[in-house]
């Protein structure tokens, strides 16, 4: 019964981290998260009508888009100005409007994200790594809080083991049944978690903590 309420919850863990984490949109051959593609009111009738007002008679950026009559941005180069209704460059990156190339600022690499994660995600590496130092905090503390009662069900057992020998041998069950739940469950969470942040790096749908993307390199 309990072991079975446990899996249930680390199941849907899985699934909730998943699902927060949006889809990614192609601009050319690389993939952006869907946090940085901002989508305005419907104000436009085609591409130009959403180009930065500071870079009008250049080609429309590749990460500057009209959708269903609604500028659409994304990129490292391009955010969304809720007062102009229309792309404007964003702290991610730099555009050359000459070479249409967007340069980001200080990216992160997907790949030595995700490498983090899998080799030592309980640390919360990779998501201290990428800025992200409330979840890497959070899996740091996670780890830690199994090792301290992996020692206290140590320390438990050896110190039972004369009251068991005593006719303790009740309390001593119990204490073991106790701890050894406690362990398994916060393994599982750790083990659901694990998986969900390498799905996550792997389709690249996590950003930097100031909200940036990371290197498409993976």
């Amino acid at each position: 019964m309990i072991s079975n309420v446990v899996l249930a919850i680390a199941g849907f863990l899985v699934a909730t981290c998943v699902r927060l984490e949006a889809s990614p949109v192609e601009q050319g051959s690389e993939l952006h998260p869907i946090s940085v593609r901002q989508t305005s009111p419907m104000n436009c009738t085609a591409d130009s009508n959403c180009s930065p007002s500071n870079i009008t008679g250049y080609p429309v950026p590749n990460g500057v888009k009209c959708i269903n009559n609604a500028c659409v941005c994304s990129g490292s180069c391009f955010s969304l100005s809720t007062v102009a209704s229309r792309c404007t460059y964003s702290t991610c990156g730099w555009y050359n409007p000459n070479t249409t190339v967007c340069t980001a600022f200080a990216p992160k690499s997907q790949l030595t994200a995700f490498l983090l994660s899998f080799f030592v995600m309980p640390t919360g590496a990779a998501n201290f790594y990428i800025g992200q130092n409330g979840l890497g905090g959070a899996q740091l503390a996670l780890f830690l809080l199994t090792i301290i009662i992996s020692y206290v069900s140590c320390c438990i057992k050896i110190c039972t083991k004369r009251g068991s020998n005593e006719g303790g041998a009740g309390l001593f069950v119990c204490l073991s049944c106790c701890t050894g739940l406690l362990t398994l469950l916060i393994s599982l969470v750790t083990l659901a978690w694990w998986i969900a942040d390498l799905v996550i790096f792997a389709r690249n749908q996590r950003t930097m903590g100031n909200g940036c993307p990371l290197t498409s390199d993976l």
